[in-house]
């Protein structure tokens, strides 16, 4: 080989260092050395804790949490070592960091960021719960899963999301029904949706819900590892669902996040026996004022020719059992609310059974077979704008407020305990009841 052959050879191998990517920059996560994905829940208390969790790319080994009362850090900010792991999918390798922080003082503003001692996030705030409050404001968001097809990734849950954020500051924490992204087995639809989420959930708690969009993006859609992987929830729930199933207190309301995928989970057994003796004791032992909870299929649908009946004898009658106040689902991206229901029966006062909501859409996915059901007291067919709930708790009196991404209320309930009305049975006079609950009457 002449020796012009041998130095162009060279040359090109040369190039060719000089141009390979890092690892990280060839798996194409999106991650870098410094955080992102910054997301707030609750392993423990709200009152006197605060779990953080974050991404970074593989180089980092190490995660730390400065924090401190007030909006500001100092040199008395005090450090939370953060538990690593490494998490592989389908865009590669990135580093997953996880931090509970203890022993906070309730009701009190925090400034914290995240990072290794030299690659840090922004400066953020997050507050703990006032001690045994019996007033708080929560939201509650529909399905925002989005193609990336679109101008902008995720942008209707962006607004969506950053309008209820500003409009009602003082919310707690809040709640995605399930089916936060379209495929959830894709990096790239995490990526977008967090950073259309980025100001708001490192503010705020989210306590998430799966959906069955969680396990799409693969052959095996029997798995849902970002999901499982990007949230740090209490681990009260059923053996080999701890993720998937569980529950929390704030204040008043004891709150069930339940797993309804049992169609995706056929290859893992019946998902939805194995939670029924552990939803079963956790209601049982809850002495809340209030129960509140979640899944995403809905036992009473609004899609009709997509009903959920395994959903429906598997939990409901244990919900109905203990009394359950309110049942949150989405998956068929209506507006709805039901009468309170008690064994297939509508009634009439929020005492003799559970009232069923259909949280709508917060990304902007619509349906055209949809329909008011003989159940439903409320419906809305959102296909102008998505949509959020306001909650707000003030002891014995509960509001649900239906607002479009605009600001426009579309509709106000609320539920008294102390007279056992709603706004519903209020607007219904006797003659108007459902015949079934005449008959039950």
């Amino acid at each position: 080989m002449n020796r012009g052959i041998c130095i162009k050879m060279a040359a090109l191998l040369l190039a060719l260092l000089i141009q390979t990517p890092s690892p990280s920059q060839t798996a194409n996560t999106g991650a870098t050395e410094t955080p992102d994905h910054i997301a707030l829940t609750w392993t423990g208390s709200p009152e006197t804790t605060m779990t953080i969790t974050w991404r970074t790319d593989p180089s980092v080994t190490s995660g730390i949490v400065q924090y401190q009362k007030g909006s500001k850090l100092s040199k008395k900010a005090k450090q939370a070592k953060a538990e690593p792991r490494e998490f592989v999918a389908d865009l590669g390798p990135s580093r997953l960091f996880t931090a509970t922080l203890a022993n906070l003082s309730p009701n009190t503003k925090y400034s914290y960021r995240v990072g290794d001692g030299e690659h840090w996030s922004d400066l953020s705030t997050f507050s703990t719960a006032k001690r045994k409050t019996r007033s708080f404001k929560f939201l509650v968001f529909g399905d925002s899963q989005a193609p990336l097809k679109a101008e902008e990734p995720y942008g209707h849950w962006r607004k969506t999301l950053h309008n209820a954020f500003a409009a009602n500051p003082d919310a707690k924490f809040m709640v995605n029904v399930g089916d936060l992204v379209d495929y959830g087995q894709n990096g790239a639809h995490w990526n977008a949706w967090f950073a259309a989420a980025k100001g708001v959930l490192n503010r705020i708690p989210q306590m998430p819900v799966m959906g069955n969009h969680e396990y799409y993006g693969s052959k095996d859609m029997t798995k849902a590892p970002y999901y499982l992987a990007q949230w740090s929830v209490p681990q009260n729930g059923p053996e080999g669902l701890k993720s998937q199933a569980y529950s929390y207190d704030y204040g008043p309301v004891h709150f069930v996040v339940l797993d309804s995928q049992y169609e995706e989970q056929k290859k893992h057994g019946d998902v939805l026996k194995i939670q029924q003796p552990w939803l079963e004791a956790d209601l049982a032992a809850s002495k809340a004022m209030w129960k509140i909870v979640f899944f995403h299929k809905p036992a009473y649908e609004s899609y009709p020719k997509r009903t959920n009946p395994q959903v429906k004898a598997a939990f409901c009658p244990i919900l109905e059992k203990y009394n359950v106040d309110l049942v949150f689902n989405a998956h068929d991206h209506a507006i709805a609310r039901s009468y309170p229901i008690r064994n297939g029966v509508l009634m009439q006062r929020p005492s003799q059974g559970i009232i069923y909501y259909m949280s709508g859409h917060s990304g902007g996915k619509t349906y055209k077979t949809l329909q008011k059901m003989e159940w439903n007291t409320f419906f809305h067919h959102p296909v102008d704008q998505p949509n959020y709930f306001v909650l707000e708790v003030k002891d014995k009196k509960l509001t649900v407020k239906t607002i479009y991404q605009d600001g426009t209320v579309l509709d106000v309930f609320f539920i008294d305990k102390a007279k056992d009305v709603s706004s519903d049975s209020l607007t219904q006079p006797e003659t108007a009841r459902p015949e079934e609950e005449k008959r039950a009457a």
